[in-house]
Parts: C-alpha cells; sequence; structure tokens
C-alpha cells in the first residue's frame, strides 16, 4: 500500500468515456482516466493523493477481509482460474501481484472479499481485468449499500465481456460519488474471475475532481442535454 502524491508522476492516458450510475438517491460518474504504474502492474489511478493497495507484497492488506476461498492475491495466469490484467503489449500488462475472486480453489467458483479502508471516502480507483457480467462491485456506507455495479455496465462493449487482452475490457475504471461517501468496498465473483489491482481510495473536491475526465465528461454533458431536450 502506498500513497500516490503527485499526479504528473505518470504519463496520463486520456479519458475515453463517462458515464453516470444511479441507485436509489446515490449517484456516481464513472470515468476512465489512468497513469501508467512505474512498478510493472499496468495502469494506476491519476488522482494526487490518493491511497493505493497495489497486492505487490503478495498479500492482502489486513483491511481486506479474505475468508476461506473467497479470494486470493495471485500473479501470472492460470487457465480457467485467472488471467492478469492485460490489454495490447506494453504498459497494460499487469507483471506483479493482483486480487482474483474467488480464489481458484472455490469450488463451486464463487466468492466475495470486503475492503473495509480507514475512514470515508468519495473515490475510488482499480485496474479491472477481463471485465465480465458475472464480476460486481458493491459499496457500502455504514453497511448499507451505496450503489452496486457489474462488469457488463462499465465495459467499453459487450462482445468484449471475459476478453483476456483488450484494453476495453481491461482498463483502470474511476468512481467518483461527489457528496455521497462510502466506507467499504466488496468485490464479488460467481464465477472464475474477478481480477483487479491498485484498489486506490481518496477524498477529492467537488467538482474539481471530475476535470480528471475530461472530454468524457463534455460528451456526457451533450448527452443529458439531448435527454432532456
Amino acid at each position: 500500500m502506498h500513497t500516490k502524491n503527485i499526479l504528473t508522476a505518470c504519463a496520463a492516458i486520456a479519458a475515453i468515456a463517462a458515464i453516470a450510475v444511479a441507485q436509489g438517491a446515490a449517484a456516481a460518474t464513472i470515468g476512465y482516466s489512468s497513469c501508467a504504474a512505474g512498478d510493472s502492474s499496468g495502469l494506476t489511478t491519476c488522482v494526487a493523493g490518493a491511497t493505493v493497495v497495489d497486492f505487490n507484497s503478495g498479500s492482502a492488506p489486513a483491511s481486506y477481509s479474505i475468508v476461506g476461498t473467497g479470494g486470493a492475491v495471485v500473479s501470472g495466469s492460470v487457465i480457467g482460474k485467472y488471467a492478469q490484467p492485460g490489454g495490447p503489449s506494453g504498459p497494460l500488462s499487469d507483471q506483479t501481484a493482483y486480487l482474483s475472486v474467488p480464489s481458484p480453489l472455490a469450488n463451486p467458483a464463487s466468492g466475495s472479499v470486503l475492503a473495509t479502508p480507514r475512514g470515508s471516502y468519495n473515490y475510488f480507483g482499480v485496474y479491472w481485468g477481463s471485465m465480465d457480467d458475472y464480476n460486481t462491485l458493491t459499496f457500502l456506507s455504514g453497511g448499507e449499500v451505496v450503489l452496486s455495479v457489474t462488469g457488463a455496465q462499465v465495459i467499453s462493449a459487450l462482445n468484449l465481456l471475459g476478453n483476456q487482452t483488450n484494453a476495453g475490457s481491461n482498463r483502470y475504471v474511476d468512481f467518483f460519488f461527489g457528496n455521497q461517501s462510502f466506507d467499504a468496498v466488496r468485490l464479488t465473483s460467481t464465477n472464475f474471475a474477478f481480477e483487479s489491482d491498485n484498489h486506490a481510495y481518496a477524498n477529492v473536491p467537488e467538482p474539481g475532481s471530475l476535470a480528471l475526465l475530461g472530454l468524457g465528461l463534455v460528451g456526457l454533458g451533450l448527452a443529458r442535454r439531448r435527454k432532456t431536450a
């Protein structure tokens, strides 16, 4: 685990899309800004001051509850079990340890891991590998669900679900909650597997933090205006 202090310390990859999701009274803006990680893990957050959990030690921190075969910290790929977050050759390939949910020993293939970082946050970032519709990311506050999204809701195109190499299904995903906060994140998968790395937590100002989404938010604004019209 480490803290990212300088936004310009890495080469930013421009945000290519942004969408808004809502669940009850909660809403989040999802974007795809990312920076190249300096440790061969592929992509990481561009948010200054974010605390990043990178799993490079080969184990999860104490704030991650891994019960039984709910998940495991792994590296590399094993056919039918887990695949390292990938993409085109180069910086989009994770060569370090990462979290896989469920554990490759799970039978049946289902599990979840609950992360309870200290304090409350309104930003979460994750390098999400081979996104699938059976991968679910749930944000909680005081034990109550704030928001729950699946891989199918954040992937660039549904025909890429489960693709282990395409950048459209292996990407860094940013969740901005604005005035809403969360104090726990649950990663769940009902099949092999939900692979992720470089989890980032931060409290970012509103609306300045959303500038990270660049032209993606411009597109979102235009879409909203068309809907209103």
